[in-house]
């Protein structure tokens, strides 16, 4: 779906985040199964969210009311979340990589009036949030 358009534009490798960093507030994102507190999980998204710009009460009314458009906002936040050298460019630059082709006009405007909803979605998949991943259609609570 998302093209990896980093390698054709001969850009210099960008930094490596380590996700699995021993900060205390990455301690709280990474969830075993068996610690699974849902208040922190939520105050710690909370608070990655406003690292990104985005209110979380905002959040709501920037969800797509189609339920096709919410699938597709997953899949790219997926792809996103999957493809490490994507993963970085969105963690230390805290924007969305955006595709520069013709051919996907239509992909391209989906993520930008899309942009809040595949951001919250990403680090959902990102910092792996178990409780938050229950609710979003189409992942079964596993990802």
């Amino acid at each position: 779906m998302i093209r990896r358009w980093f390698t054709s534009k001969n850009k210099p490798p960008q930094p490596v985040l380590d996700t699995r960093s021993t900060d205390s507030t990455m301690k709280v994102c990474r969830n075993d199964v068996e610690d699974q507190d849902p208040i922190k999980e939520i105050l710690h998204f909370k608070s990655r969210l406003q690292e990104f710009g985005i209110d979380f009460n905002h959040l709501v009314s920037s969800t797509p009311k189609e339920f096709e458009n919410r699938l597709h906002a997953i899949q790219v936040a997926e792809e996103i979340a999957a493809d490490s050298e994507m993963r970085n460019y969105f963690l230390t630059w805290k924007r969305l990589p955006l595709l520069h082709d013709q051919k996907t006009q239509q992909q391209k405007l989906t993520m930008k009036r899309q942009r809040e909803y595949i951001t919250a979605l990403t680090l959902i998949f990102i910092e792996n949030y178990q409780v938050l991943l229950q609710y979003l259609p189409g992942t079964g609570g596993k990802h």
